[in-house]
């Protein structure tokens, strides 16, 4: 009797575990598919950081290319973007990219131009004149040609959009002619491109994380710096600064990129999608730029800023005293000296 009532115990305990696993199939089934509140088939999850405030060019773009993704996709691809250094200053960004620990970033070029130089053909000094010659040089071969050189760095770079032209922001003085940046403590960005630019029109470059700013104006560490409008206004550096002089010396644009071995983990539909999303975003990003700019001008001037437009004819010495720092960078790469070539022929 002993014996039968084990086999009857084993026999009951094999037909439990049985119906338990078909339990567990019937609830886990199916796991991507749309059923209910489930994820839809195929559902793709993607980080995306960059280090300015919400309302910053910078972001408003990575926002509108999420959406696009969205949208073309029906809802399948997801892009949740984190502004505002949440996930790290440019640096960490562009590491965590190459390492594959974030999916995707936008990056300003300048921190970047130390790990790979033909970036630095998007910043040279003064090449920019207005929004209509930029878009049509940023749509073109030749930035195809200088994004596809950041493969070497594990990234696949997407497209560039852009924060606004850039201009000198002071503490104690209003900047007209080269010679009164003359040994001015100048914040310049972790780059060699942009201490070169501001040695070569006699300021002391000084450079800092864009994160300490403001205490460095504050501090008087600065005597001043390189700004575009829309960041003085957020970043309330016009609260220690009030003499903007309206430069244009360069813009400031920054790399949507993704890392290489997340893009190639995509579907072929998957990769069109994002690419196509992410060029079509350029031509907003500028006109929101333009908008943009507009108001900070009028925000800034209300706040006190005092605005200096210089001439053709003022402007003329400081367009000289960079035209070595532009030819020295250009013969380090075809690739600069094309970019270069295609900006100054746009008619």
């Amino acid at each position: 009797m002993l014996k039968k009532s084990k086999v009857y115990q084993w026999t009951a305990l094999g037909l439990m575990l049985g119906l338990l696993t078909l339990v567990a199939a019937g609830c886990g089934g199916g796991g991507n598919k749309q059923q209910g509140g489930g994820e839809q088939k195929g559902t793709v999850n993607l980080r995306l950081a960059d280090v300015v405030q919400p309302d910053h060019p910078i972001n408003v773009a990575a926002v509108k290319f999420a959406d696009k993704v969205k949208e073309k996709s029906n809802g399948r691809i997801k892009i949740t973007v984190y502004p505002a250094r949440q996930l790290g200053d440019d640096r960490q960004l562009f590491e965590q990219v190459q390492q594959g620990s974030l999916d995707m970033a936008e990056i300003s070029v300048a921190p970047m131009g130390s790990t790979n130089s033909l970036v630095m053909a998007l910043q040279m000094p003064f090449l920019f004149k207005d929004w209509d010659q930029y878009t049509k040089v940023i749509k073109s071969e030749a930035t195809d040609k200088l994004l596809k050189g950041l493969e070497k760095n594990n990234v696949k770079a997407l497209a560039v959009y852009n924060a606004g032209f850039r201009h000198v922001i002071t503490v104690s003085k209003q900047v007209k002619t080269p010679a009164d940046l003359q040994g001015m403590k100048f914040r310049t960005a972790e780059t060699p491109l942009h201490v070169d630019i501001f040695k070569a029109l006699g300021a002391n470059p000084t450079p800092m994380p864009y994160g300490e700013i403001y205490s460095g104006l504050q501090n008087k560490v600065i005597d001043g710096l390189e700004m575009d409008l829309s960041a003085i206004l957020m970043e309330k550096h016009y609260e220690v600064a009030k003499d903007v002089t309206l430069t244009k010396h360069f813009t400031w644009p920054a790399i949507l990129m993704i890392n290489t071995a997340k893009f190639n983990s995509l579907s072929p539909e998957d990769q069109k999608i994002i690419q196509e999303a992410a060029k079509e975003v350029i031509d907003e990003n500028v006109k929101d730029i333009a908008a943009i700019e507009k108001k900070a001008v009028s925000d800034l001037t209300a706040k006190g800023v005092k605005m200096v437009e210089l001439s053709d004819s003022e402007l003329a010495p400081f367009i000289e005293a960079t035209k070595g720092v532009e030819q020295k960078y250009s013969s380090q790469d075809p690739a600069i000296a094309e970019f270069v070539k295609a900006a100054k022929d746009v008619k």
